[in-house]
């Protein structure tokens, strides 16, 4: 199975099946948050759903080496997820998605785990850019690729729908070459 080590306290591993449970019940107790800014989170699929068919397609994206879903865990506990969306081996291109759990914001985690996987897309992927979007007034999610000396290049606009509103998407990344010399 997928996992890295970051740290003693925090790794990060593909998820399967088995962590369908407890990823649904942190899906439910972050929902009012994360609906704010991702609209899959309106509706929590069940259990089930992610059993028998949504992990099963995120296990597919990996056996395809086209991306992956992990979890974060925290001292033992599931507190969130960190992916790439797709990998696009033509121009050795990814994009990262995340969400971490509230009651472990403000630790680091989240920029450790995402430094962690930038490291991983350069050094075992072999990538030579690395993909980080988010909503302009999404200030916590910015604040990662902006901690990480990502480049923002620029802002898409109305690129976002959410509910009945459109919302410019900061698009930041980070090459290879200056991940290596920071």
């Amino acid at each position: 199975m997928f996992k890295v080590q970051l740290s003693d306290d925090l790794s990060i591993n593909l998820l399967t099946q088995k962590y369908a449970k407890v990823l649904v019940e942190a899906l439910l107790e972050n929902q009012n948050s994360l609906k704010e800014w991702l609209i899959w989170a309106e509706n929590v699929p069940t259990v089930e759903d992610y059993q028998k068919s949504i992990i099963p397609m995120w296990l597919q994206k990996f056996a395809d080496n086209n991306g992956f879903e992990t979890g974060i865990f925290y001292k033992g506990e599931f507190v969130g997820m960190l992916g790439l969306h797709y990998i696009d081996w033509t121009n050795q291109t990814s994009e990262i998605g995340y969400w971490l759990s509230e009651h472990v914001q403000g630790k680091g985690i989240m920029t450790r785990a995402v430094e962690g996987l930038v490291t991983y897309c350069y050094d075992e992927l072999n990538l030579n850019r690395v993909i980080i979007r988010a909503a302009v007034e999404n200030k916590k999610s910015r604040a990662i690729p902006e901690r990480l000396d990502f480049k923002l290049e620029g802002i898409l606009r109305e690129a976002q729908q959410i509910r009945d509103s459109y919302y410019d998407l900061a698009i930041y990344s980070m090459l290879k070459k200056e991940w290596k010399n920071k």
